[in-house]
């Protein structure tokens, strides 16, 4: 699909792609950590037929998005609104997968009134409010790495800089290190060569502008968001497979348990990579959100 280009007021570069129905229901998508907007090549076909325009953008300093400094959360849906504006959308629904989940989840506070739909798909919670919220992580390194960003910030940006030549100069070797210790559902998912395909693509082209971008973006989950999830007015669908081995279900339970107006969409047996194959369930709550059905 086209990359287009938006010129943010601050003089930054926002990039995106238009996926699914060009005429459809208009859904600003954030990808998942690293990522970049091919991700919403997922969810091409299905949107078409179910009649939605996907909106996928690359997050500041990934892909083709200028980087911003000092970023937080609520960044994301400024640029997001601001993109709304130039293309003369004005409601729309939000939906972000695993690191997209909270910068999607945070519309809901921000931009309540633009919003049609508001969706998280294995997204985290403001670890603000849950205390010991990096416990909850499955593998020491992503413990280790929460811990880093507060005190060691460069070892920390060391750590995606890694990342990010594995995918560059090893990407079979890359790959099967990322789903090795993924649940059973999520490694049938990663046997499919075509999400296979899709994965490997925007996680290089998050890489793009190098480390940087990825590190600030997986740094802003850990801090706190800079308001409560009960001042959250605007109902949120959070979507958690209980066997989710990279972001524990705990987050999404404590974010149903938090938002006043939340729906926790509990998938029993399923881990991360649920979206792929779960599309029919996202659609079907859209369309009962936007009165489809």
């Amino acid at each position: 699909m086209k990359t287009r280009h938006l010129t943010l007021k601050d003089g930054r570069t926002l990039a995106y792609c238009e996926y699914g129905d060009p005429d459809g229901t208009p859904v600003f998508h954030a990808h998942g950590g690293p990522g970049s907007r091919f991700e919403g090549s997922i969810f091409d076909s299905a949107a078409k037929e179910r009649g939605y325009r996907i909106i996928a953008t690359d997050r500041p300093g990934m892909g083709e998005s200028t980087y911003l400094e000092g970023r937080k959360l609520l960044d994301y849906p400024k640029d997001i609104a601001e993109l709304a504006d130039a293309l003369k959308i004005d409601k729309f629904g939000v939906t972000g997968w695993s690191g997209g989940g909270a910068h999607t989840t945070v519309c809901a506070f921000a931009i309540p009134e633009r919003l049609l739909f508001n969706m998280s798909f294995a997204g985290y919670t403001n670890f603000a409010e849950l205390p010991g919220a990096e416990k909850y992580l499955r593998s020491k390194m992503d413990q280790t790495s929460v811990a880093l960003s507060k005190s060691h910030p460069k070892m920390f940006r060391f750590f995606f800089d890694i990342m990010g030549a594995g995918e560059k100069y090893m990407p079979e070797t890359f790959y099967k290190a990322m789903m090795k210790e993924l649940c059973e559902s999520d490694k049938e998912i990663s046997a499919d060569p075509a999400f296979k395909e899709i994965f490997m693509e925007e996680g290089n082209e998050a890489f793009r502008q190098g480390g940087r971008g990825v590190t600030t973006d997986a740094a802003v989950h850990y801090v706190d968001w800079g308001f409560r999830l009960k001042e959250i007015k605007c109902k949120v669908h959070v979507f958690h497979g209980t066997e989710d081995h990279l972001v524990p279900f705990e987050y999404g339970k404590h974010l149903g348990e938090n938002i006043p107006e939340c729906r926790l969409h509990v998938l029993e047996g399923e881990g991360h990579l649920f979206p792929y194959k779960y599309q029919d369930l996202i659609f079907d709550t859209a369309d009962e959100e936007t009165g489809k059905r």
